[in-house]
């Protein structure tokens, strides 16, 4: 009798619990989600897309999401972030989330649709011509290297300041520096940017130095005509920083002599032929011009004519 009552009772726990699992099921809500966006709102090629969601649950349960994304209407990819790595501009994103409570799916959503915007370029590199500027430069010139995500072609602008002070009203990547009173020791500083049409990168900045310009030369070199017994030449080389400079006379023939301070050739010679002779100017920061100059006798008129 007892065997028996046990048994009774076992049987009726099995039919109370099965009857309160029924009861569970059949009363479990399903999640429901009532908004989902994506972010950013303009996302560019190559850049990470999420989802913001807003859902709830009556049970109080958690809810997990199964998100499938899709670029022009063809699937792309899953989960709740995505990579924008294979789309381009103009392409056209969205995903459809549903959400489940681990016992029941609730109703797949489709988000808004955002558009992949236009990726700014980007400057990688530049090149300067010249390589260094002095204050003798006429003119410079900026050869810069960009990227752009979308393969748009690129413009370049620059915008320029000297010293820190007013933007200069030229703003192209070619300068003429030849009005501008460049100085040693100034700082030319250029702000490079890279155009695609529709969007402008982040400026590239540059600080030339300008730097000690060497001597050179105020004329055209000229040949130096003489009388055999004087010769007085003040040679035509000057310093655009304006420098002292100290002259030396490497190749002449004897008889001459050069002032080291104000570059005058004078002595006098034995030669009847033109000759050469090779001058150094060495300013005070040791940049020096070697240059050569013909002198050259003076035409005597032939008096049996």
């Amino acid at each position: 009798m007892k065997l028996m009552f046990t048994v009774l009772l076992t049987f009726i726990c099995i039919l109370a619990s099965c009857g309160a699992d029924e009861q569970r099921t059949t009363q479990n809500t399903v999640p429901v989600i009532t908004r989902a966006e994506i972010l950013p709102t303009y996302p560019q090629r190559g850049s990470r897309i999420n989802l913001r969601i807003r859902a709830s649950d009556d049970d109080g349960e958690r809810i997990s999401y199964a998100v499938n994304w899709f670029c022009n209407d063809r699937i792309i990819g899953s989960g709740l972030e995505f990579y924008l790595s294979d789309v381009e501009k103009g392409d056209r994103i969205y995903a459809e989330v549903t959400p489940s409570d681990g016992h029941q799916s609730g109703t797949t959503v489709r988000t808004t649709t955002v558009i992949v915007a236009n990726s700014p370029p980007k400057i990688i590199g530049v090149k300067l011509e010249p390589e260094a500027i002095v204050s003798s430069t006429g003119e410079m010139r900026i050869i810069a290297e960009g990227v752009d995500p979308d393969a748009d072609s690129l413009s370049y602008f620059c915008y320029w300041r000297i010293n820190d002070g007013n933007r200069l009203p030229d703003s192209s990547t070619t300068l003429r520096l030849h009005d501008l009173g460049l100085e040693k020791g100034m700082t030319l500083t250029s702000e490079l940017y890279a155009h695609d049409g529709d969007t402008v990168s982040s400026p590239y900045v540059l600080e030339i130095e300008i730097t000690n310009s060497p001597p050179m030369l105020s004329a055209e070199q000229e040949s130096i005509p003489y009388s055999p017994d004087s010769i007085v030449y003040a040679l035509p080389i000057i310093d655009p920083d304006e420098d002292n400079l100290l002259y030396e006379l490497i190749e002449a023939p004897p008889g001459l002599r050069i002032d080291q301070t104000f570059g005058i050739l004078h002595g006098s010679v034995t030669e009847t032929e033109p000759f050469e002779i090779l001058v150094r100017a060495t300013d005070t920061e040791g940049a020096f011009l070697n240059a050569r100059f013909t002198v050259v006798p003076p035409v005597i008129p032939d008096k049996t004519q």
